[in-house]
């Protein structure tokens, strides 16, 4: 996959494709890629690009969707010959998400009470 297009050109068209939707601040999101020597799609050995797209709980179906095409459109323009080409949006659960900055809200507004901080501890 890299000899079509480099992994910095897919974080930043990726990126760029998530901003035009307007559903995030700039800054929000998190992008982290993953290239896998081994795969087969279909059973061959065609060039594939999947994305996970995980977003806290909470937008709509109808803007997830405007995500998911915003980014697969992108895609397809860039990679013409790709044809094995998906992104999957997934829910997080707020209610069980932590990240540094939850864990230290929740022990700065608790008093840091750890019994009801979502921090390990």
């Amino acid at each position: 996959m890299t000899r079509l297009i480099t992994p910095a050109e897919l974080r930043r068209l990726v990126e760029e494709a998530t901003a035009a939707t307007g559903l995030f601040q700039s800054g929000e999101v998190k992008r982290r890629l993953s290239l896998y020597e081994h795969f087969n799609v279909g059973g061959t050995q065609e060039d594939v690009v999947h994305l996970i797209f995980y977003i806290l709980a909470g937008r709509t179906d109808e803007q997830k969707r405007l995500l998911s095409r915003q980014i697969v459109r992108a895609l397809v323009e860039r990679l013409p010959g790709v044809n094995a080409l998906s992104l999957d949006v997934r829910d997080i659960d707020r209610e069980v998400f932590s990240n540094r900055r939850s864990c230290l809200t929740a022990q700065l507004s608790s008093g840091a009470n750890r019994s009801t901080s979502r921090c390990p501890g």
